[in-house]
């Protein structure tokens, strides 16, 4: 496993995220974890620092994207270096019998991977929104001082420390539920994107909107021989009903032509990053 030397790492917390997770094979022996509340302060608190990285969650294979680091990766002055994988499993933690729970406690991504779990078990239970996944256990375990009859979508790890409160595991609705992760890190003024590497993403705006905009810009990657990966759009944050897209692609010897064709063209680009995939 490859290990990045940055005097510290951003990322969600408490201890014992997925986020977490990932963070700790990376890190190096000189690294420390720095915990956020939210995936934005990890961004955040990277953009004011420099020597550190953020480990944060981009996309789910059932849930999708994860839009506010989409977001935050065009608009903060920040660069993707890397990717790594994790499969994510989740289970129940619950305090008396299902049809008895009143509150059960998740965080929206996780709730997102469960949905049909949660619907089919919990489908009258309210749902309290946690900051993280482990924050969920968190607020289950301080809840049970009041006796209150509640729930919890966990990690598998953070439930197997309380093994007496497990109803469930395996909860996601896909068993091979995947999110991948990018190790970020705030961009100098000297970093140059190497496109020997596997990957790169990139952020695409039209300069104007008409129709075969959309056919120009995938025939641009046809002429050289550029395989996307992924194509999302988004609503443009400048102008209501306006769209922008996001573009992962595989490199090839083509690369740099082929962005500066587009650069050239009718649409502006900013790459985001090009970066290898990380074995997990």
């Amino acid at each position: 496993m490859h290990t990045f030397n940055y005097q510290s790492i951003f990322t969600l917390g408490p201890p014992g995220t997925f986020s977490d997770e990932v963070a700790q094979k990376l890190r190096s022996a000189s690294t420390s974890i720095i915990y956020t509340r939210t995936f934005a302060e990890a961004l955040i608190q990277l953009s004011h620092n420099a020597n550190t990285a953020a480990v944060v969650p981009i996309e789910n294979s059932v849930a999708g994207i994860v839009a506010q680091v989409q977001e935050l990766l065009v608009r903060e002055d920040l660069i993707i270096v890397a990717e790594i994988n994790l499969k994510v499993c989740y289970a129940l933690l619950a305090s008396s019998p299902l049809d008895q729970v009143v509150t059960h406690y998740a965080h929206p991504q996780a709730l997102e991977q469960t949905s049909d779990f949660i619907a089919r078990h919990l489908p009258v239970s309210n749902i309290e929104f946690s900051h993280s996944n482990v924050d969920s256990g968190v607020q289950f375990l301080n809840s049970l001082e009041q006796k209150k009859c509640v729930a919890a979508i966990v990690p598998l790890s953070f439930a197997d420390k309380h093994p007496e409160y497990i109803h469930s595991k395996d909860i996601q609705d896909y068993k091979n539920n995947t999110t991948r992760f990018f190790i970020v890190q705030k961009k100098k003024n000297s970093d140059a994107f190497d496109f020997t590497q596997q990957k790169t993403s990139l952020f695409v705006e039209f300069k104007e909107d008409r129709s075969g905009l959309l056919y120009e810009l995938l025939s641009i990657f046809n002429q050289f021989d550029i395989n996307l990966c992924r194509l999302e759009s988004r609503p443009s944050k400048e102008t209501p009903w306006f769209y922008v897209f996001y573009v992962d692609f595989t490199n090839n010897e083509q690369t740099q032509a082929c962005i500066d064709s587009l650069q050239n063209s009718f649409f502006r680009c900013k790459v985001l990053g090009s970066y290898n995939l990380i074995p997990s």
